[in-house]
C-alpha cells in the first residue's frame, strides 16, 4: 500500500488474522466408547457380582441399647464410610463404619434391608 491511501473497512477485515483460544466451554467432552453418549450408564451397569449382607441387631456392652450391625459388604473401607454415611443421613440417625462393618444406633434392621436391597445388595437377616 501506498503511503497516502486510504484503507477501507473491508480490506482491513481481509488482513486481520483470526486467533481464538477457547477460554471456558460447557460442551462436554467424554463420551462413552460404547453407546457414544455423554451422561452413559452402559459401564456402570454391567454385570457385577451381586453383593450381599447380613443385617443384625446387637444389645451387648451397650447397656441394653440396641444397634443395628450391616456386615459382608466386600468394599474398601472408604466405600464402607460412603455407604454408611448415605445410610445415616437416610434415617437420620447415628452409627459409623469400623472393622469391616456399619454400626447404625437403634433398631433399625427393615429400613436399612430397604436401603440397602435399593443400592442393589441382597439382604440376609442374622441372629449373630
Amino acid at each position: 500500500m501506498k503511503r497516502n491511501e486510504q484503507i477501507s473497512p473491508c480490506h482491513i477485515e481481509d488482513q486481520r488474522v483470526t486467533k481464538s483460544v477457547l477460554v471456558y466451554s460447557t460442551a462436554r467432552t467424554s463420551k462413552c466408547p460404547v453407546c457414544d453418549q455423554y451422561d452413559c450408564r452402559c459401564e456402570k451397569n454391567e454385570d457385577k457380582p451381586a453383593q450381599s449382607a447380613r443385617i443384625r441387631i446387637d444389645r451387648a456392652g451397650r447397656k441394653g441399647k440396641s444397634v443395628t450391625i450391616i456386615e459382608g459388604l466386600q468394599v474398601n473401607p472408604s466405600h464402607l464410610a460412603e455407604i454408611a454415611k448415605t445410610i445415616k443421613q437416610k434415617l437420620g440417625v447415628g452409627g459409623t463404619a469400623k472393622e469391616g462393618r456399619i454400626e447404625i444406633q437403634g433398631e433399625q434392621r427393615d429400613k436399612v434391608a430397604t436401603l440397602l436391597s435399593e443400592m442393589g445388595v441382597k439382604i440376609k437377616f442374622s441372629a449373630k
